[in-house]
């Protein structure tokens, strides 16, 4: 049996994020150079098309990408710009066994988040409650931020064990079990400056607020798949994923040095789900994937579609519709050493505006790729990709949290992406591969 040994290394990239509520589309490196990957048959097939690695030749492949990203999420209030920058970095790991009709995969990746946002300048909902606590005293308290810093991290960490079988040399089954361990953390610290006088005569004690906190869950899944090579020259394939049940526990250490009328105010007033002690269900919903490939002369074209059923999903306790993406895309081999890729991917969440807040909003977006691939010999392959994501930007809906109003239809959510990257694909043996691709990183439009 031939023995190949793939590693993919050394990614960079700008920006992107993930299209469903939590999940990421893009696993690997392949999804930046064209979106489409259910209908392929790959080693990254692991992921996107589990059935179709039964069709792969016969050898070992173990693949290596490292997925890096700057990020820049914003709120606008008031005219003001509040935006994080930061980098971001998740590896992923695929392992392919194939001989004869048989294959085993493994899976090790980030499925959702993976990067770390700092808002330096502070969230759109602390300057809110500042504008609330004037309006209690028609501007008389003279309330204003003075301190506002916030920085969080969104990571699921995800392990899929699984085979596939050819049915028959058409028609092959695929499937395995995957564990996921989801960390959700919330940093933040605020300070508030006004009139004390008048503050006392509306019970308004203290100016500092800070939180530390932890959302911890685990779940198990499954996944299943078919792959339907009808030709040569043209693929099927349909993929399932489980919904993932997580009960989050969350620990928290927060500092209430404020009171209103008697009552403490802490941070987590405006964020309940990191209050200390809370348990919460925000499930991963189930996943049905669809692709196709077909091969026309130097041309190959691609196309799918995943829907991400978020309604039967408890998320949190708030009523997401289902989510969708629709891609495709195409491959052009001009020439024996060059080939033209691209590909577009269009993107709808399914979360209503109510669910937009400093921690979490997940906008609508189209993805749009494109890049070249240099083959100088048999056994080497450069590719160098580069992709835009498009974000419709959103305002929020208006939230009353604790007795405290917060406007949030005065805020404009938007996130800025821009992605290129490089990987390189090595194998052993009796092939020897360099490949250069584009890769992603997917956020989920969190403060993650």
């Amino acid at each position: 049996m031939r023995l190949k040994i793939i590693l993919a290394a050394f990614l960079s990239t700008l920006a992107l994020n993930a299209v469903s509520m939590d999940y990421l589309s893009n696993n690997s490196a392949s999804y930046f150079q064209n979106p489409s990957q259910t209908g392929k048959i790959t080693v990254e097939g692991v992921f996107y098309n589990p059935a179709g690695t039964a069709f792969l030749e016969d050898g070992k492949y173990f693949n290596v990408n490292m997925q890096n990203s700057m990020i820049q999420e914003s709120m606008t209030l008031n005219g003001k710009k509040m935006a994080s920058n930061r980098y971001a970095g998740a590896p992923s790991f695929n392992y392919v066994q194939k001989k004869g009709s048989n294959s085993i995969f493994a899976n090790a990746s980030v499925v959702a988040g993976g990067a770390t946002l700092k808002y330096d300048e502070g969230v759109a909902g602390i300057n809110l409650a500042a504008e609330t606590f004037d309006n209690m005293t028609r501007g008389l308290l003279g309330a204003k931020v003075t301190r506002n810093q916030f920085s969080g991290q969104n990571r699921y960490y995800q392990l899929m064990l699984g085979g596939a079988h050819q049915l028959t040399d058409k028609l092959s089954i695929g499937g395995g079990l995957k564990y996921v361990h989801a960390m959700r953390k919330l940093n933040g610290y605020a300070s508030f400056g006004y009139n004390p006088f008048v503050g006392a005569k509306v019970g308004l004690k203290g100016n500092e607020l800070y939180l530390d906190s932890r959302r911890r869950a685990d779940g198990v899944g499954a996944v299943l798949g078919l792959d339907y090579k009808a030709t040569d020259t043209l693929n099927f394939a349909v993929k399932y994923e489980t919904p993932v049940k997580l009960k989050f526990k969350t620990k928290a250490t927060e500092s209430t040095d404020m009171t209103l009328a008697g009552r403490k105010i802490g941070l987590s007033d405006f964020y309940p789900k990191y209050a200390n002690g809370v348990n919460s269900r925000r499930d991963l919903p189930g996943v049905l994937s669809l692709g196709v490939s077909k091969d026309i002369n130097d041309w190959t074209v691609s196309g799918g579609y995943i829907h991400y059923f978020n309604k039967a999903a408890n998320m949190d306790g708030i009523d997401y519709r289902d989510g969708h993406e629709v891609n495709f895309g195409v491959d052009y081999r001009f020439s024996p050493k060059w080939t033209w890729h691209a590909g577009y991917n269009y993107a709808h969440t399914g979360a209503p505006k109510q669910s937009y807040n400093d921690t979490e909003y997940a906008i609508n977006a189209q993805i749009y790729t494109t890049g070249l691939t240099f083959k100088p010999t048999e056994n080497h392959e450069w590719k160098f990709g580069v992709g835009y994501v498009k974000y419709n930007s959103e305002n929020g809906e208006p939230e009353i949290t604790h007795g405290i109003k917060l406007d949030k239809s005065k805020v404009k959510y938007d996130k800025d992406k821009l992605r290129y990257g490089k990987i390189i694909i090595m194998s052993d043996a009796d092939v020897s591969h360099w490949r250069m691709k584009d890769f992603s990183l997917y956020q989920g439009g969190q403060i993650i």
